[in-house]
């Protein structure tokens, strides 16, 4: 009966009626009591195999997950078991999850009473976008004294797509509600631009710019009308993501690129609440995907679909072609948030001369992760010579990383430093920032 378990119970009795028949050999009633105690074992697991198998669809399940996962995030799949047999049961559950998560100690324990059903749920946290192939449930039945167990095998193979965090979008949301996330003391400064789109004729009042006075309309009603013009509203906020080699340095197990996915589908349905224009930049050597600024509701799908699929090649980026192709692309002042990462200075000053021509037109901001390993070696306490020399490298790096925001900062380029997991949170109070100083 290829779905008949023993159990490690069995195996114990059977060692158990062994060390009886053994002492037996020595004192002869131990032999009578080995026999009888084989004899109960043998009795008990033909009990068991009859009630197991007796019923044919003993147990029943069906295992919920939803249409696509979250990355980074705690993605819930619920299992919903109902025990069809007359009498209580004991199970062990073992799920075949996708090799991804490189899980091989996976188990539930349960009991069920008779005609009864159950939910169980469990979370997993996927760090890799892609599609991950869940297997079949395997449910180990066991009654009475537990020594056999009858397998079965339910739900069917399923896969599902893992998508850029979009379960706590709203949450982020709520927060950009809240003016408590906003720093204090942050200075109101002249806005640049001003949009020309004529919303009605009114009378003038003091105060009025005297520019937009309609010397028509005046003489008409012979006292002073001027024009109002809709406040602008609809800025572009332009995700601009570097797919270079550096970006793909990982932290606890999700990559600087994944780190900036993330933050990036954020930032952009914050913007579209907040009805600015999202548009998303990908590039290596050249341009991988464009997407113009844009504050339609769909403007969202496309985004997660073009961030599912993004990679990289392991090259370096060439910024050169960003500021040559912004040119043509980007003719509005926009903001343009770059998600990259400088590890030396000299990388950064590669690129220096490119940012600065693209600050000049536009609002720049430089997303600069901090390398927390570095910082778990520069704070280390030092026991060794070998842990001067590994702490002062590790210094020297540390170092370098604040030289290149002032660096950055110097030349009017605003910059985030912050570690990869607080990306969202942290890019979400600049961005308030930025839009409450009215300098886009």
């Amino acid at each position: 009966m290829k779905f008949l378990y023993l159990n490690t119970r069995f195996y114990l009795a059977l060692l158990l009626t062994f060390i009886l028949f053994v002492t037996g050999f020595f004192a002869p009633v131990f032999f009578y009591v080995a026999i009888v105690f084989l004899l109960m074992i043998l009795a008990f697991v033909t009990i068991e195999i009859f009630m197991l198998f007796h019923t044919k669809e003993g147990i029943s399940m069906e295992r919920i997950v939803p249409e696509r996962l979250s990355n980074g995030d705690k993605n819930e799949i619920v299992l919903k078991i109902k025990n069809n047999y007359p009498f209580q049961i004991s199970a062990e559950i073992i799920e075949e999850l996708p090799f991804q998560f490189q899980e091989r100690n996976f188990l539930l324990n349960i009991n069920f009473l008779k005609h009864s059903q159950q939910s169980l749920s469990y979370c997993v946290i996927p760090k890799k976008r892609g599609v991950y192939d869940f297997g079949q449930t395997n449910i180990y039945a066991t009654t009475l004294t537990k020594l056999i167990s009858k397998r079965y095998k339910l739900s069917k193979n399923e896969s599902v797509a893992v998508y850029p965090s979009f379960l706590n979008l709203r949450k982020y949301e709520l927060l950009a509600a809240k003016t408590a996330l906003l720093p204090n003391g942050i200075k109101r400064t002249r806005k640049i631009g001003q949009s020309s789109e004529f919303e009605q004729i009114k009378e003038y009042i003091l105060g009025d710019d005297l520019r937009h006075v309609n010397w028509k309309a005046s003489a008409k009603k012979q006292h002073l009308m001027v024009n109002h013009y809709q406040e602008e509203k609809a800025q572009n906020v332009y995700l601009l993501i570097d797919k270079g080699r550096t970006m793909k340095m990982p932290f606890d197990g999700m990559t600087l690129l994944d780190y900036s996915i993330n933050a990036a589908l954020m930032l952009a349905n914050i913007s579209v609440k907040r009805q600015d224009k999202a548009g998303l930049w990908t590039f290596e050597k050249k341009t991988d995907v464009f997407l113009k600024a844009d504050n339609k509701p769909i403007q969202i799908r496309r985004i997660v679909d073009t961030l599912y699929h993004i990679n990289t090649n392991f090259k370096e980026s060439n910024y050169e072609y960003v500021l040559t192709d912004s040119l043509k692309k980007i003719q509005k002042r926009s903001l343009l948030i770059l998600f990259t990462n400088f590890e030396t200075l000299d990388a950064m000053n590669r690129q220096l001369p490119y940012l600065r021509a693209l600050a000049k037109k536009h609002v720049v901001l430089i997303i600069i992760f901090e390398n927390t390993l570095l910082n778990e070696v520069h704070s280390k306490k030092i026991t060794s010579t070998k842990d001067i020399y590994i702490q002062t490298i590790a210094s020297k790096f540390v170092h370098e990383k604040q030289l290149i925001i002032q660096q950055l900062q110097m030349h009017g380029i605003k910059t985030v430093y912050t570690k990869p997991e607080n990306l969202s949170i942290n890019l979400l109070n600049k961005y308030l920032e930025i839009k409450r100083q009215e300098i886009i």
